[in-house]
């Protein structure tokens, strides 16, 4: 009963992610991807090294041994664990040659292949959509031979998983470390059908093409301020004028609510407007930033017949030039990382969400005497 409980909450909110690129001068490509839901996720990243074996069920009309798949690299992926189980498919990953994929949900919109309806040949090539985030990270190296391989028809055959006894409703976001982005979507009316992701930035429902198409109601919005000097008016043969006393009447109207067509317009208008950063390390930073302006705190936010409160969960920043993963919870909000150079040669997990009192430093040792401060040492942006 609690485990049907828990899959109407799922069906009811998972549909607040988003995820967006940035470039740096230097060449560094960094991704930022958020995950809202709307109960607390036992969410863990998870190393597997190269050579690690993943099994997928076979569709109900083919017979023989389950399907399987080798990691020609070390990953990288966030699982989650239910009802001390863990999920048949990942929320998100990197793999060592700079691939990165996101699953996000896409609900009103998915549809895939009804397994029933494979059989035959087709079962060499056939996969449960909720085994794709793990096929590409295992498999592919650029955004360039995943095309390919969706091109010429050598890509799986995806047909309806389950997960939790639910088909999720996902679409895929892939970037790689050149900055190259598709994004992946399966629909009744399309089938299957891929888009290059120029503006970097996916969210969730209506599929891609329609986010682009809203994104030209929006192109008045600019850094400096409108109207500098100010509201003019006459009255009685004297002219005033109200002088502004504030900033950001550029970006005045830019929609801030938490759909995912206002999270869309909002995380490209501000990566079309930040500047381009410097070096990687500073696009790390820039991206966490960018995907501050998104986060939900706990308890604005209700969804569904039971008003479950959702939330941003954690984060995740993936410098793909470098094989790293930083990322951060809602209660320990430190930033912590790990890498590909340094990870075990088995399989291994680490929880990402932490305890209050891990999220923060005392400084009080480092109080130093005024007098004794260097003035001459700044922090440049």
């Amino acid at each position: 009963m609690a485990r049907h409980f828990l899959l109407a909450i799922l069906l009811a909110l998972a549909d607040s992610c988003q995820e967006i690129r940035v470039v740096s001068k230097d060449g560094g490509v960094v991704v930022g991807r958020s995950m809202e839901f709307s109960i607390p996720l036992n969410s863990h990243l998870v190393s597997e090294p190269a050579g690690t074996v993943h099994q997928a069920p076979l569709p109900p009309n083919c017979h023989g041994n389950p399907v399987t798949f080798t990691n020609r690299f070390k990953t990288i992926s966030n699982w989650n664990v239910f009802a001390e189980k863990w999920t048949n498919s990942i929320a998100d990953g990197v793999n060592e040659a700079g691939v990165s994929i996101s699953i996000l949900w896409f609900k009103g919109y998915a549809e895939y292949l009804n397994p029933a309806d494979i059989s035959g040949v087709a079962c060499e090539n056939a996969l449960p959509h909720t085994k794709i985030g793990a096929y590409i990270l295992a498999k592919y190296e650029s955004v360039e031979e995943v095309k390919k391989d969706l091109e010429n028809g050598k890509f799986p055959a995806i047909w309806a998983g389950t997960d939790l006894n639910i088909v999720p409703p996902i679409h895929f976001n892939i970037i790689d470390k050149t900055g190259a982005g598709i994004v992946l979507e399966h629909t009744k009316e399309e089938g299957v059908k891929w888009y290059d992701n120029t503006v970097g930035v996916t969210t969730n429902s209506p599929p891609y093409p329609w986010h682009l198409t809203n994104l030209r109601n929006y192109p008045h919005f600019q850094k400096n301020d409108k109207g500098r000097e100010g509201f003019e008016y006459s009255s009685l043969g004297n002219t005033y004028i109200l002088s502004q006393q504030w900033t950001g009447s550029g970006l005045l109207g830019i929609p801030g609510d938490y759909t995912s067509p206002s999270r869309f317009v909002k995380a490209a208008t501000l990566l079309s407007l930040a500047p381009k950063p410097a070096t990687t390390d500073e696009a790390i930073v820039q991206v966490f930033h960018h995907m501050n302006a998104a986060d939900i705190p706990y308890g604005i936010v209700e969804t569904g017949s039971e008003n479950r409160v959702s939330l941003t969960s954690w984060i995740v920043v993936k410098d793909l030039s470098r094989g790293c993963v930083y990322y951060r919870a809602y209660t320990d909000l430190s930033v912590k990382r790990l890498c590909f150079d340094n990870l075990p040669d088995v399989k291994s997990a680490v929880k990402i969400e932490g305890n209050f009192s891990e999220g923060f430093r005392d400084t009080s040792g480092d109080l130093h005497p005024v007098d004794s401060i260097s003035l001459d040492k700044h922090t440049e942006l």
